[in-house]
C-alpha cells in the first residue's frame, strides 16, 4: 500500500483537535477531527503504514478495538505522525463488558463517549515499559489513569488491567496491550460499564 505525504498543517490541525477534544470545545475555526477530508481524499489515504492504527488493525487480537477507532474517527488520527502511547485492549478484554455494552457504545448517538473512552487509553508521548513506575499518568481525555509497577518492574498494571504484551513499537508510538477495558470515571454511570 502505497501512503501520500501528509502536510505538517493537516498533522497540527489533527493535533490541535486532539487537543481540543481534551482542553473542552474547539473554537469555530478550529478543524475537528471528523472534519471530512477534502475531495479525493479518503480518510484511509491519511493512515500511514507502520502506525498505531495499521498495527492495530493488522493484529487479529485487535479487531475490535481497531472498528472503534474506525467508528469514533480516531483511526486517522493514531495513523499519522506524532508521539502516542497507546494501552490496547484485546478482543477478550472487550469481551468482558455487560452484554451489549460494545453495540451501545458504537451507535452514533453515543459516539463522544466511545471518543472519551479510547482517548482514556491513550496518552500523549512514547512510554515504554522501562519509563513506567507508580504513578499517575494523565491520558489524551484529560482524566488521569494508576500505572502499578511490582519491585522487580516485570508486572505493570494500568488501573487493575495487567499489561500483557509491552514495547509494540510503531513509527508514531507505542503500543502496551491490556487485558481489561479502561473506564474513566466520567463514564460511570454508563450502563454497562464497570470499572
Amino acid at each position: 500500500m502505497k501512503t501520500k505525504h501528509i502536510a505538517p498543517i493537516t498533522i497540527a490541525a489533527s493535533l490541535v483537535a486532539i487537543s481540543s477534544l481534551v482542553l473542552g470545545e474547539p473554537d469555530k475555526n478550529t478543524p475537528v477531527v471528523n472534519e471530512k477530508p477534502p475531495a479525493g481524499e479518503s480518510a484511509e489515504s491519511k493512515i500511514e503504514e507502520g502506525s498505531l492504527t495499521t498495527t492495530i488493525r493488522d493484529s487479529a487480537s485487535f479487531s475490535i478495538l481497531a472498528k472503534a477507532l474506525q467508528a469514533a474517527e480516531l483511526d486517522t488520527v493514531l495513523g499519522q505522525k506524532g508521539s502516542y502511547t497507546i494501552f490496547a485492549p484485546t478482543d477478550e478484554a472487550f469481551g468482558k463488558l455487560g452484554e451489549g455494552t460494545l453495540d451501545k457504545l458504537l451507535l452514533p448517538e453515543n459516539k463522544e463517549k466511545l471518543r472519551s473512552l479510547l482517548l482514556y487509553h491513550v496518552v500523549s508521548g512514547n512510554l515504554m515499559a522501562a519509563d513506567l513506575k507508580d504513578m499517575d499518568v494523565k491520558t489524551m481525555n484529560g482524566e488521569k489513569i494508576k500505572v502499578d509497577v511490582d519491585d522487580n518492574g516485570k508486572e505493570i498494571e494500568i488501573n487493575d488491567g495487567r499489561v500483557a504484551s509491552a514495547d509494540v513499537v510503531a513509527n508514531n508510538g507505542v503500543m502496551h496491550s491490556i487485558g481489561e477495558v479502561l473506564v474513566p470515571k466520567s463514564l460511570d454511570e454508563f450502563v454497562g460499564l464497570e470499572d
